[in-house]
């Protein structure tokens, strides 16, 4: 009787074939550790459809150092790391990686810091170094922070970010209201709305179209009217009214004609603005749509580059150059995405409860299979660097008096850092400015220091510590790991080769001094 119910239904056209009440039933959500296990799942079939074999799974102390700095953003103290490596458990790692984005408790305090560092990496990526008030752009790390601490839905935070237009002198985040991030975001990029196009589109769907602000596109679909007809909505500072509006315009100054309000993938411009939604709105509706085959697809995609390296596909700024089989891992975790309510704090611990992310590195470029990433090594951002080494002091150096007011001494740091910072997680541009700032700064000058360093002056003047024991703290406190046979040798007769008091503690001095310098210290493994 249900049966034939539904097909008179169909057949008087109140409902399409495909509605049945199975349909009407909402996709299970998986748990992180099950979408932790169909990602290893799917990517073991990728490996044998391509006669290709998984890196082998990194050991204790290198996962400890890389979810740390991935979620903490700066390495773990030597007492956590001798706990996790006692630790004989079998969900050690699982239960580390919910340590760390969960618990809140005092003294570390794991969530919060988590919350701020993905703030920071968030920021980075939503405003390059280029964009016109680049500079302003920190400003927005105590807004991001405060999304991820709520674990605010990805489709809400889009909409968070595009809810009003740019004020014209604004505020902190902290002084201001709900409208506190779009305001920020949209200073920091430029609030023209060419500017705002750019970024919006490029942030949320993945897509370069800046280069169709003056003419099409040399090498994508893209067209002026396409770039104008984004820019257009944008530009919009009408609210939503009663009844429909006309579909804005736009003229850029250097030409004679006028755009209206377009989509992206849609062949013709708007007719209108429906009754009750404001030009922005309507934007927001469809970006966030889980029809817009880019939006989710997008915040999977630069949540896998910050985690392992490289995005799941191509670029994670040029999704419109890469095909539909090349995407069909990436479109069906975006799906998964959508499922979870955009969940990012899913997502992430998901990702980092997997073997892939616990895959080793590949040393050295190259090597990537054809729809699939073997992990690269990673660069640390330089708020990473400061925040390792300044764990690796054990010595909060960037506070007053180690209180709670900053002493400027980070910004000095990151700032000079920035110079020669990378654009992707992969990207090595290490030179002369980060040299000298690491072997000459403040801080690696504290590090060495006898007197101020505490790290090296509880390791010489430990008496319970052999040589070798001693060689092996200043490892594990800087590079997160215990010496080489081979390494140990050569330190060990350094060490000992010096007679004097002084003379052997000084040489405790230089091998801090070097590990603090390392290319090691600032990559991630």
């Amino acid at each position: 009787m249900a049966r034939c119910l539904v097909v008179a239904i169909v057949l008087l056209g109140l409902a399409s074939p495909s509605a049945t009440a199975d349909d009407a039933v909402p996709p299970r959500r998986l748990t992180p550790q099950e979408l932790a296990d169909w990602i290893d799942q799917r990517f073991a079939e990728e490996y044998r459809r391509l006669g290709a074999a998984p890196a082998a799974i990194v050991d204790d102390a290198t996962f400890l150092r890389r979810i740390y700095l991935d979620l903490q953003g700066r390495i773990p103290t030597v007492a956590q790391m001798r706990d996790f490596l006692a630790d004989q458990t079998s969900f050690k790692r699982q239960d580390y990686v919910d340590r760390l984005l969960a618990n809140d408790q005092p003294p570390e305090r794991f969530a919060q810091r988590s919350s701020e560092h993905l703030g920071r990496v968030w920021r980075r990526m939503m405003v390059p170094a280029s964009a016109p008030n680049a500079a302003m752009a920190p400003q927005l790390d105590p807004w991001l922070a405060q999304q991820f601490a709520e674990n605010t839905p990805y489709d809400e935070f889009a909409r968070k970010l595009l809810a009003a237009p740019a004020a014209a002198n604004p505020q902190t985040p902290a002084m201001m209201g709900p409208d506190a991030g779009a305001a920020m975001f949209q200073q920091a990029v430029g609030p023209q709305p060419e500017n705002l196009a750019s970024a919006y589109v490029r942030v949320f769907l993945g897509v370069r179209i800046q280069c169709a602000q003056c003419h099409d596109h040399p090498m994508a679909a893209w067209s002026q009217n396409d770039f104008w007809g984004m820019a257009a909505l944008l530009g919009a500072g009408a609210a939503a009214q009663n009844s429909p509006m006309p579909a804005p315009t736009i003229k850029p100054v250097t030409e004679d004609v006028a755009y209206t309000a377009k989509l992206l993938w849609s062949e013709e411009p708007l007719a209108e603005i429906p009754a009750g939604k404001s030009p922005r709105e309507l934007l927001a509706d469809w970006l966030v749509s889980p029809n817009n085959p880019n939006f989710a697809a997008t915040a999977v995609n630069r949540t896998w580059q910050y985690l392992c390296g490289r995005g799941l596909v191509g670029s994670v700024d040029d999704l419109d150059q890469v095909s539909d089989e090349e995407r069909k891992i990436l479109d069906d975790l975006a799906k998964l995405f959508v499922d979870s309510g955009y969940d990012v704090a899913w997502l992430i611990t998901g990702i980092c409860k997997s073997k892939v992310y616990q895959q080793a590195a590949a040393g050295e470029p190259g090597g990537y299979g054809e729809g699939f990433v073997h992990r690269p090594l990673k660069t640390l951002l330089p708020e990473q660097v400061f925040d390792s080494l300044e764990q690796a002091l054990n010595l909060p150096v960037a506070r007053i008096d180690n209180g709670p007011r900053f002493n400027g001494e980070r910004d000095q740091f990151v700032a000079r850092m920035n110079e020669s910072a990378a654009e992707t997680p992969s990207d090595y541009k290490g030179g002369i400015p980060q040299a000298l700032m690491l072997m000459n700064g403040k801080l690696t000058a504290d590090a060495t220091s006898l007197d101020n360093s505490r790290t090296l002056r509880a390791v010489i003047e430990a008496p319970f510590l052999a040589d070798e024991e001693k060689i092996e703290t200043l490892y594990m406190a800087s590079l997160t790991r215990r010496p080489s046979e081979e390494e140990m040798a050569f330190l060990l007769e350094h060490v000992q080769s010096k007679k004097a008091p002084q003379e052997r503690k000084q040489a405790y001095a230089e091998i801090f001094w070097g590990l603090l310098n390392s290319p090691e210290f600032v990559l991630s493994r």
